[in-house]
């Protein structure tokens, strides 16, 4: 009976998670963001199986295990080969994190940027009083440029960098904000994008595949280097956002064999180690990812991602970063088209 109880749930996972239908609800979604756990309860119940030698049992169990043990290993990747040391072709460090609208003190966080020395800082859920409390922290004052859209609630966003950015907007895709920017790294340019979806929650569930769909399409029209980093909500396990890998674009921790890594959720409230990956660098193959690893991210309840990226020849450090950073700067509007169902227009904030 013990491995009937066992088995049964985490054979119809399977079978949803094969016929793509892991999306029709949010329980259904949640299991599938813990695929790379479901393979070991499934071994159990085939040992229980074989010792009780229960034939249907243990055919059940190992066809399941079988099912949820290839699926996990597609999803953990292989190295790929690590880019050139640095003095040849220098990495480009991204800090990507949800700060989290509800945590009350991000100098932290603020603390924890600083000692990563990123050249790029692409933030989520950046509420009023959060970036506030980064402002007095003045790790902000070592990024020149920014594009940022500060909200109250979980859709503030912002992107910092140590070099120039161009083309700067802040998009309202179905009412969360996602930042799209050109870094200028001399001769180079690398178009990026700091997203953060909506949680798959009831009704959320179609925004959130609408906003996937958007990345999708937006992303395959650009050429040259891409980033696309930030809180996606969802696992590679999610037919939505596996999409997003089935173009040019991979996921930096499979390209370094760390597909399982985990990010969330992160809270000293729960009793548990945090269970799977939201949070997600994806690059294009003109991009080398030389590390990835998962930050601390105190008082929040995602873990942040740190990538060295390299791209193309030796990078030119601005002036700001051997000196010191001089802003000179001035805001700009950007009035971008809105997405069907939000406002006419969405003003982004630009600083240059």
């Amino acid at each position: 009976m013990i491995g009937w109880l066992i088995i049964v749930p985490l054979s119809i996972c399977a079978a949803v998670r094969a016929a793509r239908l892991e999306e029709s609800s949010s329980l259904l979604l949640l299991a599938t963001g813990l695929t790379p756990l479901l393979g070991p309860p499934a071994l159990v119940a085939l040992g229980i199986g074989l010792r009780q030698r229960r034939p249907s049992l243990a055919v059940v169990s190992a066809a399941t295990a079988a099912a949820h043990l290839c699926s996990a290993l597609s999803g953990l990747g292989t190295p790929d080969r690590a880019p050139s040391p640095a003095g040849t072709r220098p990495a480009l460090r991204l800090f990507s994190a949800n700060v989290y609208q509800a945590n009350r003190d991000l100098g932290p966080i603020g603390q924890e940027i600083r000692a990563t020395a990123p050249d790029l800082v692409a933030l989520q859920e950046v509420d009023p009083d959060g970036a506030a409390d980064l402002q007095r922290s003045g790790v902000l004052a070592a990024f020149p440029y920014a594009v940022t859209e500060v909200r109250k609630g979980p859709s503030g966003i912002g992107l910092w960098s140590r070099f120039p950015v161009a083309d700067g907007q802040v998009r309202d895709v179905h009412g969360m904000a996602i930042v799209k920017a050109t870094i200028l790294l001399g001769a180079h340019r690398l178009r990026l994008y700091t997203i953060h979806t909506v949680a798959p929650l009831g009704d959320d569930r179609a925004r959130w595949r609408a906003q996937l769909r958007w990345v999708e399409q937006e992303t395959r029209r650009v050429r040259g280097p891409l980033v696309v980093a930030g809180d996606f909500n969802a696992t590679r396990y999610h037919s939505s956002f596996r999409r997003l890998l089935s173009d040019r674009l991979a996921d930096a921790h499979e390209r370094r064999g760390r597909g399982w890594a985990v990010t969330w959720p992160r809270d000293h409230r729960w009793p548990l180690p945090p269970l799977m990956r939201l949070d997600h660098v994806l690059v294009s193959p003109d991009i080398g990812v030389r590390s990835v690893k998962e930050g601390h991210g105190q008082g929040s309840d995602h873990r942040p991602i740190v990538a060295e990226l390299v791209l193309g020849r030796a990078l030119q450090r601005p002036a700001a970063w051997r000196g010191g950073p001089t802003v000179q700067s001035f805001a700009r509007r950007d009035r971008v088209p809105a997405e069907e169902g939000s406002s006419p227009w969405r003003d982004g904030r630009c600083s240059y």
